[in-house]
């Protein structure tokens, strides 16, 4: 992955509401609005190399986070913060301080990066100032890179990249009503504890050397200007309660579990049953996978229960339809030259959809109004009946009329690049998912293998998109059951990891389930840690390959813990 070229200034203030009155935020954007204007004709002045394009971003977060274990509280934090980030753009939509800059292990582009606390009170003289500040260093480092690039491109071979590096987009304007506010801190004694409680549960197991229970709200009021006439004002509210557990085997082999809650209203309710049912599931499966036998390494029929195909889906295909990946030259560009060629079952569509708020009755991270580019979300057919048609792309798009899907998603003080909201492996030929395994077995039999494997879950995994390095990726399998050929019942495993590369991959697939489900999480890129989901219904593939997992060296603790010696 490359690091992104787009320099963004912070400013942060602490203790501010994230949700305010309509007339109050209309009176912030102008503020914003004003000052922007202002600053931008002064640098056009001032140097005969001038901004095209300044843009600010604020985000006002409010917070809660609390984090139990065995009964005792490790974390209890409540609070506010507000973020600004400024970007300049220096060049022209064609070609500006954003472009790829090949083979470059200069990084000096990110010396500009700073935080700027101002007061929050009000955004009167102080915020003038540092708007002033930040403006004109935003400006001169974007100027210092642009300089740079355009060296860059001077000594390498002649670019196949024929497309814009910001390509043009309406100017969006929205004020939307606000949610209602969170509750206060004092509102929440009761939820904390309910997870203290259940914290307790993983006391008296000895076998866990790692526990906790995690809650997290944040909602986010998000305020976006730029020289366009884009002016914006919208929330994005999200919160989890996390349970995790972790062990290790004898061999020393590091084993571990989680089971999460999403949601976008903070559940005061939530029921202590829910909580001590997850976790008492989470404490037995990972005293079944603690002595699980080790597999040998395999290749052969899978399936993929729907959590574990989402997951399949995200990692294996999604990172590589990326549109900036498929202009820097150092990505592999797998699925480059691949439009309207048909690469999986002719039954299998992905669409990604980020204007799709819920499934199922469950919240989709995924789902944002408008990216961080100011763009509107839409939907977009990556693969139509096993067919490639398109990319995912932020406003750097692939050809001189190409245009941004709403896909530009970022964390402040990272440039937004093209990436995932909601994707959605469909099927429109489905089979009962029970029925798989029958599926599976007539694979076994005609190859032969006294076995196949059924993956429950698996984590967030690691795909790698450069050249430099194999194009290949990696996930890690949580709960995986051999199903024999010869009906006996299934065992539980441990110790594989799931490896392939992609093209050859998604030829696999063989059937589909009925069984649509969520994944919902978070997915990390040059652009930061941003919200995704991934929803597919459980998936037989023909053949995956599967090789030996790390192994941690150390043997398990040998003192007994304190709370269960005789």
């Amino acid at each position: 992955m490359t690091l992104p070229k787009r320099l963004a200034i912070i400013l942060s203030l602490l203790a501010l509401p994230a949700c305010a009155s309509t007339d109050r935020i209309e009176a912030r954007l102008s503020f914003y609005k004003e000052h922007l204007q202002h600053y931008l004709g002064a640098l056009r002045k001032a140097d005969s190399l001038t901004p095209y394009f300044l843009e600010y971003r604020v985000n006002d977060t409010v917070f809660h986070s609390f984090q139990a274990n065995r009964g005792g509280v490790i974390e209890d934090k409540s609070g506010a913060s507000r973020y600004l980030g400024v970007e300049a753009r220096v060049g022209s939509p064609k070609f500006d301080n954003t472009h790829p800059m090949r083979e470059n292990l200069d990084f000096t582009a990110w010396e500009g990066y700073q935080n700027i606390r101002i007061p929050y009170e009000s955004e009167g003289k102080s915020a003038e100032q540092a708007l002033k500040v930040a403006s004109d260093f935003a400006f001169r480092a974007a100027k210092d890179q642009f300089i740079k690039i355009k060296a860059n491109v001077d000594v390498r071979p002649a670019e196949n990249d024929t497309g814009l590096d910001f390509a043009p987009a309406p100017s969006a304007k929205a004020v939307e009503p606000s949610p209602p506010p969170p509750p206060a801190r004092k509102k929440l004694d009761s939820l904390y504890a309910r997870i203290r409680r259940a914290s307790r549960l993983f006391a008296n197991h000895p076998q866990l050397y790692s526990t906790q229970i995690d809650f997290n709200f944040h909602q986010v009021r998000k305020l976006l200007v730029n020289s366009e006439g884009t002016s914006l004002a919208h929330c994005e509210t999200l919160g989890n309660i996390n349970l995790y557990v972790e062990t290790k085997a004898q061999d020393g082999m590091i084993l571990w579990l989680t089971r999460d809650f999403f949601f976008q209203e903070v559940p005061v309710d939530f029921p202590y049953d829910s909580l001590a049912q997850a976790a008492e599931i989470l404490m037995r499966k990972l005293d079944t996978l603690r002595t699980a036998p080790v597999m040998e390494t395999y290749v052969g029929p899978v399936i993929l229960k729907n959590i574990a195909a989402a997951v399949f889906t995200h990692e294996v295909f999604g990172h590589r339809v990326e549109g900036h990946r498929q202009k820097a030259v150092d990505e592999g560009q797998t699925f480059a030259t691949k439009i309207n060629q048909t690469l999986t079952a002719t039954f299998v569509s992905i669409i990604d959809d980020p204007t799709l708020a819920s499934a199922g009755g469950i919240p989709l991270n995924g789902h944002y109004r408008y990216d961080d580019e100011g763009v509107a979300s839409r939907p977009t057919m990556l693969m139509e009946n096993g067919v490639f048609k398109d990319f995912l792309f932020s406003r750097s798009v692939l050809s001189p009329k190409g245009k941004s899907n709403g896909h530009g998603r970022g964390v402040l003080g990272l440039a937004p690049t093209a990436r995932m909201g909601n994707t959605i492996l469909q099927a429109s030929r489905t089979v009962p998912a029970a029925s798989l395994r029958d599926s599976l077995r007539a694979l076994l039999k005609r190859t032969g293998k006294p076995y196949g494997l059924l993956l429950h879950d698996i984590s967030g995994g690691f795909t790698y998109t450069g050249r430099d390095l194999p194009q290949s990726f990696r996930v890690e399998p949580l709960y995986v059951n051999q199903i024999f050929a010869d009906g006996r019942p299934d065992r539980v495993v441990r110790g594989v990891d799931a490896v392939g590369t992609p093209l050859v991959s998604l030829r696999q697939i063989a059937a589909a389930g009925d069984d649509p489900a969520v994944f919902n999480g978070y997915c990390g890129a040059e652009s930061g840690w941003i919200p995704v989901s991934a929803i597919a219904p459980s998936i037989l593939l023909e053949s995956m390959e599967f090789e030996s997992r790390a192994k941690d060296q150390n043997m398990p603790p040998i003192l007994t813990p304190p709370e269960v010696r005789p």
